[in-house]
């Protein structure tokens, strides 16, 4: 396991923003898996996952070393992404993988998660990150079985008709790659690019942020209570003021014992009962923050 290791990148090979969807013969388009970014190890009859920081997460996952067990007797390194398929929605729901690298554990009664390959680094003895994407995603399939817990992210030759099925379906959006691409780390790269769907939900914001006595931001709480970000795109003065006048009636104490790193500086009204808030964002970054919020209205209140 340890001679596998130097093959890890220190920053997985990640998809760049864009706005457009190149089109030609060179491009393959994948879904874009909401989920955690995790690498497997497969050697001398070991499974180790570690994370896009490097971080040993075998233990966190038990269910993605079961569904890798079959290939112990392989020497192997492949890059994807753990999600939570969500049954009755038919897509995957980035919170519920979250809660589990908050936890840090496993209850007995959490969720199974499904692992979604995407890349082969190392295949046997051979090196395979300089060999172009389309032959490793080959190589994958044909390395890989599916089965239970276990998928190989499919890779599609219409970009427009992939996007157009991920944006009826509320999916995250789709990734873009070049398919002579070799596997690059970071983002050093114009070879993989990712379009992204913005993302609708309602959240519960449990205290303003003053600055000079007014109003500069939400602090929101996701559905189990944890701290997901700020929103200030899409307070107007109106919404404002009614939500001084709102904490000036229904003032609370704070909600989390540690408060987070970025709220330790800010002058905080927390909100007792706190507010139903509806929010747009571009995704989810690892920690669980929403990248890009924008308030879209304050459920049960006036705002507009």
């Amino acid at each position: 396991m340890a001679d596998l290791k130097k093959f890890l990148p220190k920053e997985p090979m990640a998809p760049i923003m864009t706005e457009n969807i190149p089109e030609g013969e060179e491009w393959g388009y994948q879904l874009k898996w909401d989920g955690v970014r995790i690498l497997s190890l497969i050697g001398n009859g070991d499974i180790s996952l570690v994370s896009r920081k490097l971080l040993n997460k075998t233990s966190l996952y038990p269910e993605v070393v079961r569904s890798l067990s079959g290939l112990r007797d392989r020497r192997l390194l492949l890059d994807g992404e753990v999600v939570y398929f969500h049954p009755d929605l038919g897509r995957p729901v980035f919170q519920k993988v979250l809660q589990r690298e908050r936890s840090r554990t496993v209850s007995a009664n959490a969720p199974l998660l499904t692992y979604v390959l995407f890349d082969i680094l190392v295949d046997g003895e051979e090196d395979i990150r300089s060999l172009p994407y389309i032959e490793r995603h080959q190589r994958l399939k044909e390395t890989v079985p599916v089965q239970p817990g276990l998928l190989i992210a499919d890779l599609f030759g219409d970009g427009d008709s992939l996007w157009t099925w991920a944006e009826e379906r509320s999916w995250e959006g789709i990734v873009i790659k070049r398919l002579s691409s070799p596997y690059r780390e970071g983002k050093k790269h114009q070879d993989w690019f990712k379009k992204k769907i913005a993302i609708s939900m309602e959240a519960e914001a449990v205290a303003l942020i003053l600055r000079e006595g007014r109003v500069a931001s939400l602090v929101l709480a996701g559905e189990d209570g944890s701290y997901i970000g700020r929103a200030s795109l899409g307070l107007n003065e109106r919404t404002k003021r009614i939500l001084m006048e709102y904490a000036g009636l229904h003032s609370g104490t704070g909600r989390w014992t540690g408060l987070p790193s970025d709220l330790k500086k800010e002058t905080l009204v927390w909100l007792s009962p706190p507010l139903t808030v509806e929010v747009t964002f571009l995704e989810w970054s690892q920690d669980g923050m929403m990248r890009h919020p924008k308030l879209l209205a304050v459920k049960g209140m006036n705002n507009t």
